[in-house]
């Protein structure tokens, strides 16, 4: 908790507030550094707010821009008193950046030219900054004993579970409260500033209408191309307002200097506006700028609120990694294709979204801090809250697109200023759970393009979508992981939707998909003998190819069979359920004879069989290499196949059981074995520190930091000489699937002690708390995370029955979040009583655990449902690793 110290400065009312957070969601001091906060929309891009108050990060022109600024757009207040100015500074803390120099748009601007102008460390600001970030919101309280009054900010961008539309508003919305702290009247001028991003000219109005006031920023570069242009707007509701439309214009620092001048002295701001273009860009590549102010009068003791929104809209979205051969390759050299933005379509322009935003500021906010409340005041460990809602900031950011239709489309990750591995890869996204419980439409979407633009003539999914959508595949085949991820999370849609018809649209698809891992026509000859194993050469998220059997993908085999075989039943089609539910049996007595060694499932190759991959040759591409084939997998030197596993243990042994157990799947194995898999790959593969461990790969972790590395070959077993890739990386997408998995099979001690881990290398100190790195920035493999609130309360749902269940880790009594179907809210577990409330949507239900409803009962947002607790919601007893360790289980 804050100390005295390190509130004293503060308001009281602010002082207790943050001393009533969890101490690990308040950014001061050092945790302030890499900490931004991402503000946006989902498939809108983002803005982040840092820990001091800066706004960076400028990733709204479809395409990431980190590290960028927007000019020097900002927040600030002044205060007078009787016409005199008492100070007046802008709403930023301590400077967080590189005192040498921070990325610009221009060499005399970056590194060896001294702190970056446009984070105004020039300026005058606040002694400090203390963030409370708990997504979707931020609050920043600043302090200087200089500033007359107490100044908090409040930041967010709409997030509501289940309700696409208005969480894709490209807005972000900020509410300024001051505290008058002296014994008179103070009339406080705050003033937000904004550039017009990526205009040399601007055309920009102040519009007064419907009780608000703005500022909307155009260009008058009308010779740039459709994908180039866009719209900006700054809106509030205050009642008195003060508008500068332009800044001065002017070369060298002209602008941010007389600006500041002009706002750091009694009396109104000057108005300044211009009738012509700017006839020259600025030689620092600024932006042209507008502010937009309310001023108001604050008694002794009193505290008032300003609320404004910044909004975009850049409507059009190139397509520049057009026909890229691959990852890496060069751009389109011609004209590439275009997309629409989604809420190009639901919002005209960026003064209509953010007059929107004003408008209905209580109907957006409100359930946007109902849900950040369920998360942070329910009763999950803290490590678990921190990780479900940091990452969720990868929905905000730039790796996510929503198309025309609405229809979801989404990078790996990011660059600094593009994306990074494009066409939502279905073996990064096959670990994303967040979108399935949060925003299931959306989730559907990804179902629903992969089926019709992914999949060949031959049943085979290809696992990365090119846009524009129908122009053509990917030039490396289905991948296994990802092809198989496809049927079972259709399972998983249709349960948590219950929609028959929905399934009757995709079944084709997936009968084609199906029938691919047996046909002649797989060039990959995954099981030609219908065995329930994969065999032959099987692409993967690792980037290269397995052969022979092994558990990781073989379960994801497994899970797809069980998966199809009840929807083949539900689409009437028994014989061939039948046969799909034998071939999972079958799969599953091989696996567990032939691939467990007692310890853990290993891949069944005779590395030294050069033969084994001859017939794989062809003119097939060597995954992401360059080299032919052969040359890539088979090493002369050590008469080896090259990037294979063996008889080493890896962390993604049971990816199909993890998804498996999600879905309700079952067992796919003996549970025993399943069981000590998983204590294997916590006692083999966690490192509690990473000083003598060594990685020739990326770092993302190392030194003194903890982490699950993705593979290990324990004493005992053999080390390929050329292992599979990433092996001794660490990545956070691992980590979380992993410790939801073991939770979910009762380690649960195990499971936090992989999370705080994780989340430990992201406190702000050190990386930035909302952007999980692994290949670039906001990467998609880390939405595993919402796994663990699901994992930990033991939720169980089924629409089709109209069945929810909960099933806590540890004690079964509190308060847990929950999300699921159409609706979402919480649920309250006492010793005699369990509670459900619906926050938002709807809730559909007949059963709650082992509790018959006596009928189907419908609960919209608002109710609350009483019940009776019995023994169904007993809690599991938990087993650990050191128990069994110990020979106490």
């Amino acid at each position: 908790m804050a100390t005295d110290s390190e509130t004293n400065r503060l308001s009281k009312r602010t002082a207790d507030r943050i001393a009533r957070v969890d101490d690990r969601f308040v950014y001061r001091g050092a945790r302030r550094t890499y900490a931004a906060f991402p503000l946006g929309g989902i498939g809108t891009g983002s803005v982040s707010l840092t820990g001091s108050g800066r706004l960076i990060d400028w990733s709204i022109r479809n395409k990431p821009d980190i590290h960028q600024f927007n000019g020097y757009s900002h927040f600030a207040i002044k205060a007078e008193r009787d016409g005199a100015l008492l100070d007046a500074r802008v709403l930023h803390g301590p400077y967080e950046g590189n005192p040498t120099g921070s990325p610009a748009t221009r060499k005399f601007d970056g590194f060896g030219f001294g702190a970056n102008r446009d984070t105004l460390a020039g300026v005058p600001h606040f002694d400090d900054a203390t963030m409370i970030g708990r997504f979707p919101v931020a609050e920043i309280a600043f302090d200087d004993a200089r500033f007359p009054g107490h100044v908090t900010l409040t930041a967010l961008s709409p997030f509501i579970p289940h309700d696409a539309r208005n969480t894709s508003m490209p807005v972000a919305m900020f509410a300024i409260e001051v505290e008058n702290t002296t014994h008179a009247p103070i009339d406080y001028t705050i003033g937000g500033t904004l550039g017009n991003l990526g205009c040399d000219s601007g055309v920009h109005r102040f519009v007064d209408a419907e009780g608000l006031r703005a500022l909307h920023f155009e260009s008058a570069d009308t010779d740039r191309p459709a994908e180039q242009r866009g719209d900006l707007a700054i809106v509030t509701d205050a009642e008195q307002v003060e508008h500068v439309d332009y800044h001065f214009r002017g070369q060298w620092f002209d602008s941010l200097s007389l600006y500041w001048r002009e706002f750091a002295s009694a009396g109104p701001l000057r108005e300044r506006h211009y009738d012509a273009p700017r006839a020259s860009r600025n030689m620092f590549n600024q932006p042209e700028h507008g502010t937009l102010a309310a001023r108001i009068r604050v008694a002794p003791g009193e505290r008032r609120t300003v609320r404004f929104a910044i909004a975009w809209n850049y409507p059009v979205g190139s397509i520049y990694w057009f026909n890229r051969h691959g990852p890496g390759s060069p751009f389109y050299e011609g004209v590439p294709p275009t997309w629409t933005n989604y809420y190009a379509t639901q919002w005209a322009n960026a003064l209509a979204t953010g007059f929107d935003a004003l408008r209905r500021w209580d109907a957006l906010a409100s359930p946007t801090i109902a849900f950040r409340d369920a998360l942070f005041a329910s009763s999950l460990p803290g490590e678990i809250i921190d990780a479900v809602s940091s990452t969720l900031g990868v929905l905000r950011s730039a790796t996510v697109i929503r198309l025309e239709d609405g229809a979801l489309w989404g990078w790996e990750g990011q660059h600094e200023h593009e994306g990074s591995c494009e066409g939502s890869c279905t073996h990064v996204w096959n670990y994303q759970q967040a979108l399935p419980w949060l925003f299931p439409a959306l989730e559907r979407s990804l179902r629903e393009t992969e089926f019709r633009y992914n999949q060949q003539a031959n049943g085979g999914l290809t696992f990365r979508q090119r846009l524009p959508l129908g122009s053509g595949f990917d030039v490396i085949g289905p991948c296994a992981d990802g092809h198989f991820g496809a049927i079972i999370k259709t399972y998983r849609e249709w349960k948590n939707t219950g929609d028959d018809a929905w399934l009757r649209a995709q079944w084709p698809a997936i009968r084609r998909a199906l029938d691919y891992a047996w046909s002649p026509d797989n060039p990959d000859q995954w099981d030609p003998r219908r065995t329930g194993v994969l065999w032959g050469r099987q692409h993967h998220t690792l980037d290269m190819e397995l052969f022979g059997p092994n558990s990781w993908l073989t379960s994801l085999y497994l899970a797809a069979l069980k998966a199809a075989a009840q929807m083949a039943a539900a689409m009437h089609e028994h014989a061939f359920a039948d046969t799909l539910a034998q071939m999972a049996h079958n799969g599953r007595e091989f696996v567990d004879c032939e691939l467990f060694n007692g310890r853990w499932f290993q891949q069944k190759i005779d590395l030294h069989a050069r033969a084994l991959i001859e017939p794989f040759g062809g003119d097939r591409a060597a995954g992401v290499l360059a080299e032919d084939f052969m040359h890539a997998y088979w090493s002369d030197e050590y008469g080896e196949i090259k990037y294979q596993i063996g008889d080493g243990c890896l962390t993604d042994q049971l990816l199909g059981q993890w998804h498996a157990d999600l879905a309700g799947l079952g067992d796919l194995f003996d549970p025993d074995h399943i069981r000590t898999a998983l204590e294997s790959v916590y006692r083999e593969n966690f490192r509690p520190t990473l000083r003598d461990h060594f990685n020739p790969c990326r770092v993302y972790a190392y030194e003194n930091e903890a982490g699950l590395l993705l593979a290990t070959w324990p004493a005992g077993s053999h080390k390929p000489a050329v292992p599979v890739p990433y092996a001794e990386e660490v990545w956070t997408g691992l980590e979380y699937m992993m410790a939801s998995h073991l939770i979910q099979r009762g380690l649960v001690d195990e499971g936090l002690t992989i999370v705080r881990a994780a989340r430990a290398r992201h406190d702000g100190s050190n990386r930035n708390p909302w952007n999980d790195i692994e290949c670039g920035s906001y990467y998609a493999r880390s939405l595993s995370s919402y796994a663990l609130l699901n994992a930990y309360t033991g939720l169980s749902f089924d629409a089709r029955t109209h069945e929810i269940g909960f099933a806590p880790a540890r004690d079964a009594r509190g308060v847990f979040p929950w999300s699921a179907g159409v609706g979402w809210g919480t649920v309250s577990i006492g010793d005699d009583r369990v509670e459900i409330r619906v926050l938002g949507g709807e809730l559909h239900v007949a059963r709650i655990g082992d509790a018959d409803l006596g009928g189907l009962r419908t609960l919209r947002a608002g109710d609350t449902l009483d019940i009776a607790r019995d023994e169904a919601w007993a809690a599991r007893r938990v087993t650990t690793v050191s128990e069994i360790d110990d020979g106490k289980a």
